[in-house]
């Protein structure tokens, strides 16, 4: 194909891609998974193409993602006079998700990180769309002046990702090009600025207003830009940290890291020792709350045994975990629907195929290698650690995963995911550290019964 007619293929102004028709896909996986994968590639409003597909008898079209909103246009949207109040027909009612947010600033939309769990970049887009400070900082005061129950503390400064404010490519003529997934995986481009510092003087400003005592940072760090930015990492330890960060390595073994888009473990291992230095030197007591999945697509019994290990080694035990579950739109549930792999050409033969944990007994079985310390999931971890020709594992030393012994009364009732109240629902990843103070709220260890 000529250079003329192959550039006339990407010209959106005069070309639609025709997915597979809904007939096809819903009956046929592997073009469920080709359709999911020519949906993300359309996702750059800078170069995507109109999607057509035949439902029936009728033709759906679905317009490429709209041009992001220009700083003046976010403000505009934000500086409307919203009530910031539940509607007056809750009454006094406890709203959860209000009570998340209700003394939090969001100053950005849109995300790049391109994780393929999640459909954030379907929703929001792919480029970083900014609030300009003054808009954030007199939101910053509406909250201090009308907001009922305001104490001086905000919640969070953030977005869908803590610290992707104001980055973007540093040409908008290859942003507008660019057909990449991700801008940080497999390691961030280098044509993204990753400049932190008009974050840190956005923090500077919204700590020095007058009533604001405090100014946490809640949402979710990615820890491979941060990494870049030593200055900014120790704005966070000095300031902006109560006692835990959030922080999402996802797994620690490649195969399912390559699957989920996310950076290996080694970035999370430097990032940690850049915030502990800079807690040190502030001389605060800071840990990190690494949030890991089980059961993602492309993850082994193998790897889950092996990020169990990484645990004990690093002295974290889980109290809560989350187990993956599809969700709309998002190439991980491509993956766990139709055994491939969209994140690479789709084809009826000579494609990669993807396993994907599916029953209920190795669901559980990967839960429960995240809490390998809970004595309830001991029995299953015994019994899955022989079958996998892994019994130097089990015993009474600090290099076992399990003990060989089992407390009276525990495990009994099947492991993760059985005892009642933990069978539905997502859980989140909560971590203590077994050389710290524990968390308030989490239960007491069970304790090895005296011998005899």
């Amino acid at each position: 194909m000529g250079a003329t007619a192959k550039g006339s293929l990407f010209h959106k102004e005069k070309t639609a891609v025709r997915l597979p028709s809904f007939e096809q896909v819903k009956d046929d996986r592997v073009l469920y998974a080709h359709a999911s994968r020519l949906l993300h590639q359309e996702s750059n409003p800078g170069n995507a193409r109109p999607l057509v597909q035949r439902h029936g008898n009728k033709e759906l079209w679905l317009n490429p993602p709209p041009i992001p909103l220009t700083t003046p246009e976010m403000d505009g949207v934000y500086d409307l006079p919203y009530a910031r109040a539940p509607h007056p027909a809750y009454g006094e009612a406890k709203i959860a998700a209000w009570e998340m947010i209700r003394f939090s600033v969001n100053i950005m939309r849109g995300c790049f990180g391109g994780c393929s769990f999640c459909s954030i970049t379907e929703h929001e887009g792919r480029i970083i769309q900014n609030r300009s400070e003054g808009s954030i900082l007199r939101e910053l005061e509406t909250i201090r002046d009308k907001t009922r129950g305001f104490t001086g503390i905000v919640s969070d400064l953030g977005g869908p990702t803590a610290n992707m404010y104001r980055l973007a490519c540093k040409d908008p003529k290859t942003e507008s090009l660019c057909r990449r997934p991700s801008c940080v995986y497999p390691d961030v481009c280098k044509n993204l600025n990753t400049d932190h510092t008009p974050l840190i003087e956005l923090y500077r400003k919204a700590r020095a207003l007058p009533g604001i005592k405090k100014v946490h940072i809640a949402s979710g760090l990615r820890y491979d830009l941060a990494v870049r930015n030593p200055a900014y990492v120790k704005e966070l330890a000095t300031h902006h940290v109560g006692g835990y960060l959030k922080i999402a390595p996802e797994h620690t073994e490649a195969g399912p890291l390559s699957k989920m888009m996310k950076p290996g473990i080694g970035t999370y291992d430097a990032f940690k020792t850049m915030f502990d230095k800079f807690a040190r030197e502030a001389g605060k007591e800071l840990y990190l709350i690494p949030y890991f999945i089980a059961a993602h697509p492309g993850t082994t019994d193998e790897d889950m045994m092996n990020l169990a290990l990484w645990l004990k080694k690093n002295g974290y035990r889980a109290d809560q975990v989350q187990t993956f579950l599809p969700s709309p739109m998002s190439l991980s549930a491509a993956m766990y629907h139709s055994g491939r792999n969209p994140l690479r050409p789709v084809r009826r033969s000579g494609s990669e195929e993807v396993f994907s944990a599916k029953g209920l007994t190795q669901r559980r079985l990967h839960k429960a290698f995240l809490r390998y310390h809970d004595a309830e999931n001991w029995p299953i971890l015994r019994e899955a650690l022989k079958r996998m020709g892994r019994a130097d594992l089990i015993g009474p030393g600090k290099h076992h995963l399990i003990p060989n012994w089992q407390p009276a009364g525990t495990g009994l009732a099947g492991g993760e995911g059985v005892r009642a109240g933990r069978k539905h629902g997502t859980q989140k990843f909560y971590t203590q550290h077994t050389t710290q103070s524990r968390r308030p709220g989490l239960s007491p260890r069970k304790k090895r019964p005296a011998a005899g």
